[in-house]
């Protein structure tokens, strides 16, 4: 019994943990260079709006939250590769995480005066 509430504390500290994380301040001019640098782009999109497809799932605009977004790069699941700290750094990370919330949505295919045909 005692190792389930432990388990079941520790569960909950560490999820606290990871809800409070907030990102290191990065600069969105950087980071756009290193999405480039990294070619993020080749699976995401150059505005990381995902690949047709299927290659690279949507990463903008802030798609996901700082923690969710830092463990994915880190440790990711399926077929992206994992960029450990020695590779990209805590600076260049919270970079791209900033970039990546400068991307403004694309407008819906209604709101696109080109593809009207009325």
């Amino acid at each position: 019994m005692r190792i389930l509430i432990s388990t079941v504390l520790l569960f909950l500290i560490t999820s606290i943990g990871l809800a409070q994380e907030t990102p290191p301040a990065g600069s969105a001019e950087r980071g756009h260079q290193t999405f480039m640098k990294y070619m993020c782009y080749t699976c995401h999109g150059t505005l990381g709006q995902g690949a047709d497809r299927g290659t690279g799932p949507k990463l903008a605009p802030g798609s996901l939250p700082y923690p969710a977004f830092a463990l994915q790069v880190r440790t990711p699941r399926l077929d992206m590769p994992a960029y450990r700290k020695e590779f990209v750094s805590d600076q260049e990370l919270a970079d791209i995480y900033a970039y990546l919330l400068t991307v403004k949505p694309s407008p819906a295919a209604k709101d696109i005066p080109l593809l009207k045909f009325d």
